[in-house]
């Protein structure tokens, strides 16, 4: 059966900067890729739409309670044109496979504060 899914999410910038004051570069490490941090050049602005975005594509996916999707599993890359693309590895690519998932698109904004993010994808279960 084919379905649309679809995952949003909003975070904070502050919690970004938080996360970044508090944790330095093992905060950065642990939640984005070195791709994500070229991209954004470490913006916080920037990281937390990557951050909402990440979040939005594990909704989408809907792991189980005790299927563990690491946030770094799922990038929020640029492609050429300089547009938000979704790549997934390790357990998050393993998901989105089981499920019958198709290519990921994703939105990003950032205002005020906070950075929203949709991601939307065909499932063929």
């Amino acid at each position: 059966m084919t379905s649309i899914r679809t995952g949003t999410d909003l975070a904070a910038v502050e919690d970004v900067i938080d996360g970044i004051t508090a944790h330095g570069e093992r905060y950065l490490d642990r939640v984005f890729t070195t791709r994500e941090r070229t991209d954004t050049g470490d913006d916080p602005e920037r990281l937390a739409a990557r951050f909402a975005g990440k979040e939005a594509v594990v909704k989408l996916l809907r792991p189980a309670p005790e299927q563990a999707v690491p946030l770094r599993d799922v990038a929020i890359v640029l492609d050429a044109s300089g547009a938000p693309t979704v790549e997934l590895s390790g357990s998050a690519a393993a998901l989105a496979e089981s499920i019958g998932c198709g290519p990921i698109a994703v939105s990003l904004a950032h205002e005020r504060g906070l950075a929203l993010a949709t991601a939307v994808a065909v499932s063929e279960r």
